[in-house]
């Protein structure tokens, strides 16, 4: 294959708009497929069947984030330096195996559906607050307003972060998901980073002077305890449960509210009767979740997988987003049915990697489109749908803003 040739263009606004119609023909023509990423260069393989993309997430073993695992020491020295600050990578989604355990073993306890469910007063309190600033109003950017302040306070309080601060948060956070291909860009990215990093260290220091009843302070009292964990994965670990603790939930929220209101007889349904609300939100992750593709994943070998043979050492990813509505696997899959008795999607992974923070999202959608739906009997889209805009973040599947009225 050329380096420049693209079958599948899956970066520009058309595919954007409507990407499960590509991921149709990648599914029934090349369901695992090579060709060039969003540099133009780099061939990665894309993996889009249901059974295909499970087999990939559940082998940790042949299918390796930290790339130690796939190249020698020469090979990890030839490679390209990623430009982004060894503290701020250093996290268990960037390790396999018994590092990652570790890592994870440490934050896991924070996120158990048992502790997850004493933050619902909390998480209460935040979705009646917004909604008490914008009801008078009629209006507003459901998004901006509503959708990414909600997990950001909660993922923030849970970590220490103060109020004042959450918006840099944001900034930076959107900076370490968005990739950067110009020198500007570039430039950019590393004062970002620069900041965030001094950021960190002044707020671990006060944290060490003066430890609270927050997960910055356990993560610190752990390491200082036992040397479970460097400093640097301190760092890493905090930086992925900021990004990672709002991002995807910000899209998931916007995701079932918009499907919701495009869907007016699913919406019908979960008005009357509310108790189906955590499956509507199970059945729009399914049907639009918040992460369209995993990261990169690299072969620790040589792998068999439909029909293709991937070479040790070369990229993979897997298309949730694809696998999710695959015929083979969900009956009528682009349908929206909020009483579907199948639910078992690969929104949240599969594996070793399972998204820690599962729990917590599906608490904060619950809630957030529950407060949402019985407050503001009267939501519908302020502008008309195919004017809607979807972030250009590979990776992610959220819109750049969600206009409601009432």
């Amino acid at each position: 294959m050329a380096a420049t040739e693209r079958r599948y263009d899956i970066y520009d606004a058309e595919f954007r708009a409507d990407p499960h119609r590509v991921f149709a023909q990648m599914r029934a023509q090349d369901p695992v497929f090579q060709q060039v990423g969003l540099d133009g260069e780099t061939p990665i393989w894309f993996v889009t069947r249901y059974e295909d993309v499970a087999a990939v997430l559940l082998d940790d073993e042949r299918f390796v984030r930290d790339a130690r695992l796939a190249f020698t020491p020469e090979e990890l020295e030839a490679m390209p330096v990623s430009g982004v600050p060894e503290a701020i990578e250093n996290h268990m989604l960037n390790r396999d195996g018994d590092d990652h355990r570790r890592l994870r073993r440490l934050v896991t306890k924070a996120f158990t559906p048992k502790m997850v469910e004493r933050l619902r007063p909390r998480i209460q309190a935040i979705a009646d607050e917004l909604l008490d600033a914008v009801e008078s109003r009629g209006t507003m950017d459901l998004s901006a307003e509503y959708a990414f302040p909600l997990p950001i306070t909660v993922i923030a309080e849970l970590l220490g972060v103060p109020h004042v601060d959450q918006g840099r948060f944001q900034e930076w956070s959107d900076a370490i998901i968005t990739p950067v291909i110009d020198d500007a860009g570039v430039e950019r990215f590393n004062m970002q980073m620069a900041e965030f990093v001094t950021y960190l260290t002044d707020f671990f220091a006060a944290r060490r002077a003066d430890p609270q009843k927050d997960l910055v302070s356990d993560l610190l009292t752990a390491r200082d305890a036992t040397d479970s964990l460097t400093e640097e994965e301190v760092f890493g670990t905090v930086v992925l449960l900021i990004v990672a603790g709002h991002e995807t939930t910000v899209g998931l929220i916007g995701n079932a509210v918009l499907n919701l209101l495009a869907h007016p007889e699913q919406l019908a349904l979960v008005r009357a009767d509310p108790a189906l609300i955590p499956a509507a939100i199970e059945e729009v992750l399914r049907y639009e979740g918040p992460v369209e593709r995993t990261l990169n994943r690299w072969a620790a070998t040589d792998v068999e997988l439909g029909g293709q043979t991937i070479r040790r050492g070369e990229l993979v990813i897997a298309i949730l987003g694809a696998a999710d509505r695959d015929p083979d696997r969900f009956e009528e899959p682009d349908r929206l049915d909020v009483r579907r008795g199948d639910m078992r999607h690969l929104a949240f992974g599969r594996g070793s990697h399972f998204c820690l923070g599962a729990p917590l999202a599906r608490l904060e959608a619950q809630i957030a489109l529950e407060t949402l739906l019985r407050r503001l009997p009267g939501l519908r889209l302020a502008v008309p749908r195919d004017e809607l805009e979807w972030r250009p973040t590979p990776g992610f599947r959220r819109l750049e803003s969600l206009p409601v009225a009432w």
